[in-house]
């Protein structure tokens, strides 16, 4: 089967979710064509007990199990080596995707020819409404900032600018893009809301050691020959995308099929 995207999917002590996530990955209007790789490092939750059911269900569905401990980077580069498709995206397991988001990836970076490409980002509590797609309730969501809870990417940049630096606990997202960048590749966001990240209690920067995390982040980051931002025309054209949002609160609502 020749896919159109790959999506990948790590998860650690996320138990809770699986059910949810294993449901909008199901929703996908092109799940069929999709390949959803499952990465799962250790997790004291054990979430492979849950998945492997499914993946033997689902052929388009692989499960990567290791019993020793990754970052979430090195565990997304393990997921990005196993994929097969030309295009390649990450999604949280507490963060919901719409029905439409993957087929519309897909289309605006294959008509574009973008090299790397988010879409609108609603920010959300994690609660019972996690799910609802509803106009009333998107309209009310501010918008995120930055590309980092949905990424989608050509395959083979790790051959072009190389994969994400594995080093790092908290940034590598952030320097994924500032170093696609520095390389001068295509970028575009898709103008849809598309994807709700969900602030959860659970997150690393809770953890006791977030400040740790974060000052090794910022030394090796300093290392690099670029500065750690997310591209200024990317901002400038997100920027336009909340003022338009702002005059017209339901402008960027894709209808849920």
């Amino acid at each position: 089967m020749n896919y159109l995207i790959s999506v990948l999917i790590s998860t650690y002590d996320d138990r809770d979710f699986v059910e949810k996530k294993l449901a909008e990955i199901r929703r996908q209007t092109i799940f069929d064509q999709a390949e959803f790789i499952f990465i799962e490092t250790a997790s004291p939750a054990h979430e492979r007990d849950l998945l492997k059911p499914f993946c033997r269900e689902h052929p388009n569905c692989r499960l990567i199990a290791l019993n020793e401990r990754k970052t979430l980077y090195e565990a997304w580069n393990l997921g990005w080596n196993a994929a097969s498709a030309p295009i390649v995206c990450y999604s949280n397991m507490d963060d919901v995707m719409h029905p439409r988001l993957l087929e519309l990836a897909v289309q605006h970076m294959t008509q574009k020819h973008w090299d790397i490409c988010s879409v609108l980002i609603g920010k959300q509590p994690l609660d019972a409404l996690s799910t609802d797609w509803s106009p009333a309730r998107l309209k009310k969501l501010q918008l995120g900032n930055n590309p980092g809870p949905f990424t989608a990417w050509r395959a083979d940049l790790k051959d072009r600018i190389g994969q994400f630096d594995g080093n790092l606990a908290i940034v590598g997202d952030r320097e994924f893009w500032a170093r696609a960048h520095y390389h001068h590749l295509k970028s575009g966001i898709v103008p849809g809301l598309l994807y709700l990240y969900s602030k959860s209690p659970g997150q690393l920067s809770k953890s006791p050691r977030f400040h740790e995390l974060q000052e090794n982040d910022r030394r090796l980051v300093a290392q690099k020959p670029y500065p750690l931002e997310f591209p200024p025309d990317w901002k400038r054209r997100l920027a336009s995308f909340k003022i338009i949002r702002a005059l017209f609160p339901r402008k960027y609502i894709v209808p849920f099929p």
